[in-house]
């Protein structure tokens, strides 16, 4: 048992051991405390929406009539409870809570201990709906001023908070989709000092674990997941200088009471944990919960099923009326540079890469050097000293930096929804045999001919896409697939990847194999339109029917995605196979023409080319696909 577990332990018992001692409280008080729990329980507020929404409960579903209760709190830290069944009876855990408030302050070892400060939202809740303070001084109990919370929130000095989204970083598994955290906004720091607020997280405790115990332990929750607070520019370091990230801010209209009481609940939160899961109980799904507790009727939580996605928290809580009173673009250190970049590419074209050839450079060059050199002194320290030069000499001019004018992306609540169901039709040329309906799903998120409004440009990351015959027979389940292509250029020499597992059925053979594909290469932007990718290719085949059951292939894999606006896009691909084994060779070249005519509809007209050693096939094919929140 943890320390924790015990403090959470003796806590209840002292509730327990006290009330059964006719030494410490009258025998009257007793029977009146009773009675007003009583009829307070008689009123149904042991299942009052906030009251629920402040033990982090949720309906068991199927599974209640085998636990005999119909909920269940999803935190997971014994502390979090003062009732031995509070983890599973809500009614419980209110009796036993407004029982500890009763407590004398002698009853704990200081004031920070007892229960009244300890849960000061539950106080706050109890008192203000229930009427509890009044019962409290009617039979001499205190109202503690539990100073230490108050000094703890006068630090904070809070007027505002927003829910921030971190765009999706393709280098951590754990942010492939984005990630969300909350920061409060300080009076003090209103004007032009925001840096100095205070940043919350919900994040997993992972450790140091190998990628694949990573990966295991988050899929089935055997990480711990805490609340925790920091200094926003530290984190501001972390997503937007060290990996890129931009940052949009949205500004919640919450009143100075439920900011109030939001914050007393945090302080709740802190003393406790939640079991981890990436893909369901994550960052933003327990963000969301935390909201709810201030707003219970806006139900944040309950529009997600199975999975919550940091993006799709983002979309529900813009979509919910009267929730968000502003936005806030803050682009990433990559991003700011890139902008300078672009600007100064005609005005200062024979500026090289070393950074020490930048000290005679124009002033606005040399503040483009610096950006620079902060971002190459993200992965390798030995860019300290040419960074240290070049800040000196910028310190010399003295001249004033000019604005950098950075053009707003779209916000992932402007693009089109992670979801997706589709209609196919495929027919070979030349035939007089009849087409191929078939049918798409798709889990999530994004693929690189879909509009990239809201999205990393290039890319695909999918989950889950499932194609069916109309028969409904498996013709292939993409349980994953990643495609990263962000093109190098003169400052950065990014490396392009994919990466792809499931079950297809490959064009050599007529049934399904389980698959696994990677691929390492580079991208290079022809033009603003147009992006090449070339990638050094391989995939690991198994199936029964395949001689030795296993085949391996290897060979290029060529892509380019031309971007003719943002709803029209062209993409061309080249996969050419060689078998390192028994398995046949394959050639396959493919065109597609995607048209997104609204956010959420898209429709694509497609040509492939299969060789299989001398034998040819050609079809063509068209698809429908609408976009889902699931």
């Amino acid at each position: 048992m943890t320390f924790s577990r015990w403090l959470g332990f003796i806590f209840r018992g002292s509730v327990v051991l006290i009330f059964l001692s006719d030494s410490l409280f009258a025998s009257d008080a007793q029977t009146n405390y009773r009675d007003q729990i009583d009829r307070i329980i008689s009123n149904g507020s042991g299942h009052n929406p906030q009251w629920l929404r402040l033990g982090h409960y949720k309906p068991r579903g199927f599974i209640r009539r085998i636990f005999h209760s119909e909920f269940r709190s999803e935190a997971d830290g014994a502390e979090f409870f003062v009732s031995p069944d509070g983890k599973n009876n809500p009614i419980e855990e209110l009796r036993a809570t407004l029982l500890a408030f009763a407590l004398p302050l002698e009853s704990v070892s200081n004031e920070s201990n007892h229960a009244q400060c300890r849960f000061p939202a539950r106080r706050k809740w109890a008192f203000q709906n229930l009427g509890w303070e009044q019962i409290l001084r009617q039979n001499g109990a205190p109202v503690l001023s539990c100073n230490e919370r108050r000094a703890w929130k006068k630090q904070l000095d809070a007027d505002g908070i927003s829910l921030i989204f971190a765009s999706a970083y393709l280098n951590n598994a754990a942010s492939m989709f984005g990630h969300t955290f909350l920061k409060f906004h300080s009076k003090a720091n209103s004007n032009g000092k925001d840096l100095l607020d205070y940043g919350v997280n919900f994040a997993a405790e992972t450790g140091n674990q190998n990628s694949v115990s990573y990966a295991i332990s988050g899929l089935f929750g055997f990480y711990p997941g805490r609340f925790t607070m920091q200094p926003f520019h530290q984190t501001l370091k972390t997503y937007a200088n060290l990996e890129g990230r931009d940052l949009i801010e949205y500004r919640l209209r919450f009143t100075p009471d439920e900011l109030d009481f939001f914050i007393d609940h945090l302080f709740e939160l802190e003393r406790t944990y939640f079991d981890y899961y990436f893909l369901t109980e994550n960052c933003s799904y327990f963000l969301l919960t935390a909201l709810e507790t201030v707003k219970p009727e806006i139900n944040l939580s309950d529009a997600f099923f199975y999975h919550v996605i940091p993006a799709d928290s983002v979309r529900i809580t813009a979509r919910t009326s009267g929730l968000v009173e502003s936005t806030k673009f803050r682009p990433s250190l990559m991003r700011q540079f890139r902008s300078q970049a672009d600007r100064l590419s005609e005005s200062d074209p024979n500026l090289t890469i070393p950074l020490v050839s930048w000290l005679t450079a124009s002033t606005a060059a040399l503040d483009l050097a610096i950006d620079y050199g902060a971002i190459l002194a993200t992965s390798s320290p030995d860019f300290e000293v040419a960074n240290h030069a070049l800040r000196t000499e910028r310190a010399k001019r003295g001249e004033p930096s000019r604005p950098i004018a950075v053009e707003t992306p779209k916000r992932p609540e402007q693009g089109h929804d992670p979801g997706r169901i589709g209609l196919t039709f495929e027919r070979e040329l030349n035939s007089a045999t009849n087409g191929r309906i078939g049918f798409e799903f798709r889990f999530a998120y994004h693929d690189r001919l879909s509009n990239d409004d809201g999205y990393l440009k290039g890319t695909t990351l999918e989950v889950l896409r499932t194609n069916l015959t109309h028969e409904l027979k498996l013709r292939e389940i993409a349980v994953l697939d990643i495609l990263s292509t962000q093109p190098r250029d003169r400052f950065f020499r990014p490396i392009s990847w994919r990466t792809s597992f499931g079950i297809r059925r490959p064009a050599f053979i007529d049934s399904n194999c389980g698959y696994l594909g990677a691929g390492l290469g580079v991208t290079y932007s022809l033009s603003n339109f147009l992006w090449v990718t070339a990638l050094a290719d391989g995939e690991l085949l198994a199936n029964p029917d395949i001689e030795n059951r296993v085949a391996i292939q290897i060979g290029p894999r060529m892509i380019a995605t031309g971007f003719l606006n943002r709803e029209l896009k062209i993409g061309l691909e080249y996969n050419m196979k060689r078998s390192l084994s028994p398995a046949k060779h394959y050639d396959i070249l493919t065109a597609d023409l995607a048209w997104a005519p609204t956010k959420n509809f898209e429709l694509r007209f497609g040509l492939a080319d299969t060789m299989v050693e001398g034998n040819r096939r050609s079809e063509w094919n068209v698809k429908l696909f609408q976009h889902l929140l699931f």
